[in-house]
C-alpha cells in the first residue's frame, strides 16, 4: 500500500513539475495572436512577475477585435489565462505542442498564440 502512495505521489509530482516547466520561461515572450483562421494574428508580448506564473500583457497596436483590451496573464495547471484590465476573463488556452489555442470567453472564436 506504500508503494502506490510513493508511485502516486512520484506521478503528480512529476506531472506538477512538467506544468511549471512549461508554464515558466515558455509562456513569457513575444507571440503572434490570431482569431479563427482568416485574421492576420498580431503581436502579444508577455511578461513575468516576480513568480513567474503570472504578469502583464502588453498587445500590439495591430490587435484588433477586442483582443486590444487584454492587459495581464496567469497560468493555472497547464492553461494560459488571458485577462482584461477590470480582471475579466478574456480567453482560456490550452498548451498545444508549442503553442496555446482556445477560444475568447464572449464569443467562442478560436484563439493561437504562436512563436
Amino acid at each position: 500500500m506504500i508503494k502506490l502512495r510513493t508511485l502516486t505521489l512520484a506521478a503528480a509530482l512529476s506531472l506538477a513539475s512538467a506544468a511549471m516547466a512549461h508554464a515558466d520561461g515558455a509562456v513569457t515572450g513575444a507571440w503572434k495572436l490570431s482569431i479563427g483562421t482568416n485574421d492576420a494574428p498580431c503581436t502579444l508580448t508577455l511578461t513575468a512577475d516576480a513568480v513567474g506564473t503570472a504578469g502583464p500583457a502588453a498587445p500590439a497596436g495591430d490587435c484588433q477585435y477586442g483582443l486590444s483590451v487584454i492587459s495581464h496573464w496567469k497560468t493555472v495547471g497547464p492553461t494560459l489565462q488571458l485577462y482584461a484590465p477590470s480582471d475579466e476573463l478574456i480567453a482560456w488556452l490550452k498548451p498545444k505542442g508549442d503553442a496555446y489555442e482556445g477560444s475568447r470567453i464572449s464569443d467562442g472564436r478560436k484563439l493561437a498564440l504562436n512563436r
